[in-house]
């Protein structure tokens, strides 16, 4: 992105240089590691590194001294969008997924090894190099995009796809580097569409949005009459939808059910590999116990366990997974889908104690789409789909015309609740400053305004002498702890900021983005030759009862041949025509139950003004407790 939402572009505070000014700083115990970030670093901690700070990995130093001619004009192109991982994923990695040089599973193996070998951040040129050798080799040779592979040939390195770097070359135009004036989101078709466009002529590009109810007589079924549903019916498919949305409650309301942190010790002799302990209360699988659960997971864990959704739910609603330091929003979000929860081996990943890797080798994991050996329900075909239809295609073809516009514009409060919270901590740290310098200032205000020492009021010298300084100075240190109490104040809630808030945001913007690629997929995906097949047939019979109601001799062995080809084509119209209600079915509920994210968006922003509320009160009860004790102790003249 341009101008990542980690990047807001502050100055760095004035009196960092200033020699002299840092000395017996006032300390305020914070749990934020620094109040003063690095620029282009991230301000947002995620919950194991605000809590379970670990000791930084050393850097590996490698020189590249030969740097194919691709990575220097990508570099080029990107060097002031991409300013974190998270930017080089959208940037680079899916771009490539895209373009199907890579796949998602390859992808996350990749930032595996960037996060094991430390190939950060990626606004060092060496670092963005050595992550596209890494790419280069994975596309070239797939599987050997390792770093031992990337050392033997790091001055020897393959060059990027051109089709990649045109697509990159082509959408440099009109770039903005405020990310609040920029469009943010990942795409922008959505802002340059036309509202009014009729929708049936999406389906031309997303099969989900093309109704073959003319078809459906081949099921065995047959066609509905016209007629309007009666209130029976009606009655029938709102409960049928409210079910369908019971089944779902994403809130978190301050409790998850599954809790992931970052084990701080590291296995492996060459490679260093980063563990998760997981745990949980869940009861999984028919008779499962309750009661504490505990299991270990490596990174790799999770993107195979992703890999394993995207191919058996290719139509559903799947949480993106995060960078390796993440919390377990990916986790929760799966125990709250009323089918991922149901999945075994989302069960067996939260249960199996033993390694992952092991328990894999002796499962039997059936990798085949959940709709195998399914039909349809005639049902749903008759009833629902003739009542829903038109308005759900309608709300799918509006919802994927306008999801990026919806991404962009959250991804810009995103921007701005960092900002606001950036500017805490530099609040904080301006308090810090403000009570040591005025601490140095009471000790010499006494040079300048001497007290009377003397016991005698009558000498001569008490004459130019002061006795209101002390007084002073007692309320300036009472001044003086106001700001060293509202700077923990406000420490405190930058932290619950950067715990609670933001992850809140993320794990809303979490769904937005699996809506998303839920769209991209079905497009992609769902495609089916049901309308040819129907061509074919129709032509098919056409010459059958032609060749048959003339004279046949000589002929059987054409006309049978014809007869056969028929019966295949309606077997196999038969398949796809179920796939698609099946899709259809599939793509209705998640699109239900997704609107029940919609109650996210109160709870952040609920919480978000009870925090703000709690904030002020706090600043304001100091405050009056100040402005008190100063009123009453502070003279204004003899």
């Amino acid at each position: 992105m341009s101008g990542s939402i980690f990047n807001t572009g502050e100055e760095e505070d004035p009196w960092s240089s200033s020699a002299g000014w840092n000395d017996d700083k006032p300390v305020v115990k914070s749990p934020i590691p620094s109040l003063s970030p690095a620029p282009y670093q991230s301000t947002y901690l995620t919950s194991s590194e605000l809590l379970n700070k670990t000791g930084d990995r050393k850097s590996q130093s490698i020189s590249m001294s030969n740097v194919p001619t691709s990575y220097e004009t990508l570099r080029s192109e990107l060097v002031n969008k991409i300013s974190t991982i998270n930017d080089f994923e959208f940037y680079v990695f899916d771009k490539l997924i895209e373009l199907q040089f890579l796949t998602s599973y390859q992808k996350s193996k990749l930032l595996d090894i960037v996060y094991d070998n430390n190939l950060l951040p990626v606004t060092l040129a060496q670092n963005f190099y050595q992550i596209l050798g890494l790419i280069a080799l994975e596309i070239d040779v797939p599987g050997s995009g390792d770093f031992v592979t990337l050392q033997f040939k790091l001055n020897n390195l393959p060059e990027l796809p051109q089709a990649f770097l045109g697509l990159i070359k082509r959408e440099e135009d009109n770039v903005i580097d405020d990310p609040l004036m920029a469009n943010t989101s990942r795409a922008n078709d959505a802002d340059n569409g036309d509202d009014n466009d009729d929708w049936n002529q999406r389906g031309k590009i997303d099969p989900v949005l093309t109704d073959h109810s003319d078809s459906q007589q081949i099921l065995g079924e047959s066609a509905n009459d016209g007629d309007e549903t009666n209130p029976q019916d009606a009655t029938y498919i709102e409960k049928y939808i409210e079910d369908i949305r019971d089944e779902f409650k994403p809130l978190i309301l301050d409790e998850t059910p599954v809790k992931i942190k970052e084990v701080p010790e590291k296995e492996g002799l060459l490679f260093k590999h980063i563990n998760y302990i997981i745990t949980h209360n869940l009861a999984l699988g028919q008779g499962g116990s309750s009661g504490s659960k505990k299991v270990i997971r490596r990174y790799s864990d999770f993107a195979w366990l992703l890999e394993y959704l995207l191919q058996k739910y290719p139509f559903r609603v799947i949480p993106g997974l995060p960078p390796k330091k993440f919390t377990g929003m990916f986790l929760n979000q799966l125990v709250k889908h009323p089918v991922f929860k149901e999945e075994p081996i989302v069960q067996s990943f939260l249960s199996v104690p033993s390694d992952l890797a092991t328990w894999k080798k002796q499962a039997k994991i059936d990798y085949s789409i959940e709709f195998k050996g399914q039909k349809i329900q005639t049902d749903f075909i008759n009833t629902i789909w003739p009542a829903i239809s038109e308005e759900f295609l309608k709300n799918w073809a509006s919802a994927e015309q306008n999801i990026r516009a919806l991404i962009e514009k959250w991804t810009k409060l995103v921007i701005i609740v960092e900002r606001h919270e950036r500017r805490q901590q530099q609040m904080s740290y301006d308090n810090q400053k403000f009570v040591e310098i005025l601490n140095q200032f009471k000790k010499l205000d006494t040079t300048v305004y001497p007290q009377d020492q003397s016991s005698s009021s009558s000498s001569s010298s008490s004459l130019l002498q002061n006795n209101d300084i002390e007084s002073i100075n007692s309320g300036l240190t009472s001044i003086g702890d106001y700001y060293n109490k509202s700077s923990q104040v406000i420490v405190d809630d930058s932290y619950t900021i950067n715990t609670k808030t933001l992850e809140k945001l993320k794990n809303y913007m979490d769904y937005l983005y699996s809506l998303l690629e839920l769209f991209e997929r079905s497009k992609r995906l769902s495609g089916n030759q049901i309308d040819m097949l129907n061509k074919r047939i129709k032509e098919n019979e056409v010459n059958f009862k032609k060749m048959t109601a003339e004279n046949t001799n000589g002929k059987e062995a054409e006309i049978n041949k014809l007869r056969q080809s028929i019966i295949n084509d309606k077997q196999e119209i038969f398949q796809q025509l179920n796939r698609d209600w099946l899709i259809k079915q599939c793509c209705f509920k998640e699109y239900v139950m997704f609107q029940e994210t919609q109650y996210l968006i109160s709870e952040i922003w609920l919480e978000w003004c009870k925090d703000r509320h709690k904030l002020h009160e706090k600043l304001t009860s100091l405050s009056e407790n100040l402005s008190t004790e100063l009123i009453n102790d502070m003279p204004i003249s003899r």
